[in-house]
């Protein structure tokens, strides 16, 4: 077994704190909980956000191409741990900057070793647009370049490791967990924060708020009607078509002010409204989950989360979620004592398997086999 004490950990990611980023975030964050499994860890970055962080970074931050020229001289052997979208490097999906300077590294010493976190991979349908279906292909291509230079990689969805071990030899794909970019102060506030009755909220980017909205339109309006909702508060950006087109739906269907987009709060202002909401609305399919930071979020928060996914779900587990049928038929179920086991379930899963050091101690596991 190599020790990692005696090595240094390069962490490769699109951009850093006080960047808006959730696959950053999640790879600082995550950086941060290593710390103790290795001799030194810095971060590597393709930009830095125009806004700067109030206090200094409490790790070494640089540009990913300098920091891995200085991993590839370094006499100490160095994992790297690159984080992958597809345009996170390359406008293009086709980053040969860094896939040359990976190969230089790996070739620069033996005990040099590269592992790949794939946030995100190939679409692979086959009704995309012409661009669309040509940035598939570079995507693709670049996937199975970085798969084959790799000592390991890891994905966050079931549909993901079966897309890679369909077209790689020999593959093994580990499947990792994705933490909450936004924590309360403690984690006993959850279960022990006052839930203001009939406010609700749907948090996340504009799009997947408006889908949201769409697919639990039904539930919303029988609610409302019969007051199990007053406010459903709609946090994230604001400015664009889908949020024009999320506030239009909610006013027309279910009545004008009961909708209210909040816009982007601070990270402290969204974990108090997830302490105070009385149920959240979630609509992501059950093998989404695993990968959402804001399903994470709102389950180290005990918030009840309403989303239309199967009892049998073991990873998070399915019942500790509200359907929407059971709520159409007992719309105060969420604050029941059944609701409230629920709650207690949701809470205890996140804090057990999803807090930065359960998923450090998973990352670190993987990179030492």
């Amino acid at each position: 077994m190599i020790n990692d004490s005696n090595r240094q950990l390069l962490v490769i990611a699109p951009t850093c704190p006080p960047g808006v980023c959730g696959v950053s975030d999640h790879a600082f964050r995550t950086a941060l909980a290593l710390g103790k499994y290795y001799l030194d860890i810095k971060i590597g970055v393709q930009y830095f956000p125009q806004e700067k962080a109030e206090n200094q970074l409490e790790l070494r931050t640089d540009n990913w191409e300098k920091s891995l020229n200085e991993s590839t001289s370094s006499t100490f052997p160095t994992d790297v741990l690159l984080n992958y979208t597809p345009k996170s490097y390359s406008k293009f999906a086709l980053p040969f900057k860094l896939l040359s300077a990976l190969k230089k590294f790996k070739k620069a010493s033996p005990a040099n070793r590269l592992f790949v976190y794939f946030h995100e991979t190939w679409d692979g349908s086959k009704n995309l647009k012409f661009h669309h279906k040509v940035l598939d292909a570079f995507t693709k291509y670049t996937v199975k370049q970085l798969s084959n230079q790799a000592d390991g990689i890891t994905v966050v969805t079931n549909e993901q490791k079966q897309k890679l071990e369909s077209v790689l030899v020999n593959p093994k794909v580990h499947l990792s967990m994705v933490g909450a970019n936004i924590l309360p102060f403690d984690k006993a506030y959850g279960l022990k924060s006052t839930r203001n009755p009939g406010e609700w909220i749907i948090f996340g980017l504009a799009h997947t708020r408006l889908w949201t909205l769409q697919q639990h339109l039904p539930l919303i309006k029988q609610l409302y009607q019969k007051g199990g909702i007053s406010k459903i508060y709609a946090i994230g950006p604001n400015d664009n078509a889908f949020a024009e087109q999320e506030i239009s739906l909610a006013n027309t269907e279910i009545g004008k002010g009961v909708l209210v987009q909040m816009g982007v709060l601070k990270p402290a202002e969204v974990s108090s409204m997830m302490l105070s909401a009385e149920a959240a609305l979630v609509g992501q399919t059950a093998d989404s989950l695993r990968k959402s930071g804001t399903f994470a979020a709102l389950s180290a928060h005990a918030v009840p989360v309403v989303c239309e996914a199967p009892l049998s779900l073991d990873e998070p587990p399915g019942y500790a979620l509200f359907r929407p049928q059971e709520l159409m038929e007992n719309y105060s179920l969420v604050t029941t004592a059944e609701g409230e086991k629920r709650r207690q379930l949701l809470h205890q899963w996140f804090w057990l398997t999803r807090s930065w050091e359960a998923i450090a101690l998973d990352m670190y596991s993987w990179i030492k086999e």
